[in-house]
């Protein structure tokens, strides 16, 4: 629940659309505001690497720090314009709220 909240805070303001999400061939999703990305396994430091540079996985690697590695839990997120998705249930949604399925995302992460 920690990750939730720690991600909600890296978030603009909660739109219906995610607007400015970087959508990856090879199945990752980037958010340059937020400063991180995700596969199909969850938040990764690796690919925020990649796709947004050093200083962004810098400032996640902060991040996760402040909250605690064995309190972050990578599988479950929120990204810009309230983008959240749950690796467990391979599901991602508009928003946290109404859980509308959003197919974009859920198909470039997980395929379905």
């Amino acid at each position: 629940m920690k990750n939730l909240f720690f991600f909600s805070l890296l978030t603009l303001t909660a739109t219906a659309q995610a607007a400015g999400l970087e959508y990856h061939k090879e199945g990752a999703i980037c958010d340059r505001t937020s400063g991180f990305c995700a596969d199909f396994m969850g938040v990764s430091v690796a690919l925020t690497k990649l796709y947004l540079g050093d200083k962004a996985e810098q400032k996640l690697m902060a991040e996760i720090k402040k909250v605690g590695i064995k309190d972050f839990d990578a599988t479950t997120f929120t990204m810009r314009g309230g983008l959240t998705c749950d690796t467990k249930v391979k599901t991602c949604w508009t928003n946290r709220y109404d859980k509308k399925v959003d197919v974009k995302a859920t198909k470039t992460l997980f395929g379905q």
